[in-house]
C-alpha cells in the first residue's frame, strides 16, 4: 500500500465550502435517519427509544464508498503525536468533538494515518481539507470510534476570506 501525503493552503469559496461540508452526508447511508421527523420537539428528543433509534443510525456505515475518493472540510483530533507531528488523527466534521463534547457518530468519523509522512499539529478548532481514498474499516480508540479509514491522503490548511460565512 503507498501513501502520498502532500499539504499546502487552499482559499475556499462559500460554495466550495458548503460541498465540503455536504461531503460528509455521503459517510452515511441512505435511509439511515428517515425515522426523525421534519420538526423536533423536547419529548421526542428526550425519548430513550429516539435516543436509541440515533445512536443505531450512527452506527450504519456506507459500503458503497469503499474505495472511492472524497474531500472534505473538517477538524483534526489527534491519536498518535510525537512533539510536533501527528502520525494519526480522526478527522471530524465539527470543532471539539472527542474533546470537549461526545464524540460525532461512528459514521462521520475518520482515521487519518499519515505515519509514512507525519503532518503538523494543528490547533483543533482551525478546519483542514482532507482527500483521500475512502476504505470502510472500523477502529477503536480512547477517544472515539471510527468507520472509515483514508489512504493516499492530501492535507490542506483551510484558508477563506471574512465574507464567507456558512449557515
Amino acid at each position: 500500500m503507498t501513501l502520498s501525503i502532500s499539504i499546502s493552503a487552499k482559499d475556499v469559496t462559500e460554495e466550495r465550502l458548503r460541498q465540503l461540508v455536504d461531503n460528509w452526508d455521503s459517510l452515511t447511508p441512505a435511509g439511515a435517519y428517515d425515522f426523525v421527523p421534519e420538526k423536533l420537539d423536547y419529548q421526542t428528543v428526550s425519548d430513550p427509544d429516539f435516543q436509541k433509534k440515533l445512536e443505531d443510525a450512527g452506527k450504519k456505515i456506507n459500503n458503497l464508498i469503499d474505495g472511492e475518493l472524497i474531500e472534505l472540510a473538517g477538524f483534526m483530533v489527534p491519536i498518535e503525536i510525537n512533539g510536533s507531528d501527528v502520525s494519526k488523527f480522526l478527522l471530524v466534521p465539527e470543532a471539539g468533538q472527542c474533546i470537549h463534547v461526545p464524540p460525532p457518530p461512528l459514521n462521520q468519523t475518520l482515521l487519518v494515518d499519515v505515519s509514512v509522512s507525519p503532518t503538523n499539529l494543528r490547533d483543533i478548532y482551525i478546519p483542514i481539507i482532507v482527500s483521500g481514498k475512502v476504505l470502510v474499516e472500523s477502529q477503536s480508540f480512547d477517544v472515539a470510534n471510527s468507520g472509515y479509514k483514508l489512504t493516499d491522503v492530501k492535507i490542506n490548511t483551510l484558508t477563506y476570506s471574512d465574507d464567507v460565512i456558512l449557515e
